[in-house]
């Protein structure tokens, strides 16, 4: 099994369960790297308006944002800034609980580091299928589908 080494920041008032970001990860992520070095960010939603930005020239708060830094002697840097306040908007518009939302931003910025895109809508609705099966093995019964109609423009 590849080594995974997390480490999660907050500015935001959020906490994540490690143990279940720390599974999403090595789920989405499988074998592509066989070490790396993630940092998961957890940042509110003027901060991440800031770096969406700055990253991409969009001038509105995203749900997620991946970047892979290259290679260290550790391993692969890669980092992850997630929105918690996008992920409990989105979880009460559709009625999902906000831990499991905010955990789908996890696996779907991890599954654009493991190489997934969703540019295309065939290549966004492959995406979407491994990023629900992912989450359904993350939360077993207690998995609770997302219409994925309506998501990642």
């Amino acid at each position: 099994m590849p080594t995974l080494l997390l480490e999660i920041s907050s500015s935001s008032r959020t906490a994540l369960n490690a143990r279940l970001a720390r599974q999403a990860l090595r789920l989405a992520l499988g074998k592509t790297f066989a070490r790396a070095e993630v940092s998961l960010r957890l940042v509110g939603d003027l901060q991440m308006r800031r770096l969406n930005r700055a990253a991409l020239n969009h001038d509105y708060t995203t749900d997620v944002l991946s970047f892979d830094h290259g290679d260290s002697p550790e391993g692969r840097l890669l980092e992850l800034i997630v929105c918690p306040a996008v992920a409990r908007r989105e979880a009460r518009r559709r009625g999902l609980p906000p831990e499991q939302e905010l955990l789908r931003y996890v696996v779907h910025g991890a599954l654009h580091l493991a190489g997934h895109d969703d540019l295309e809508p065939g290549a966004r609705r492959r995406m979407w299928q491994v990023q629900e099966r992912l989450l359904k093995r993350l939360f077993k019964s207690h998995y609770r589908p997302q219409d994925g109609r309506n998501a990642w423009r």
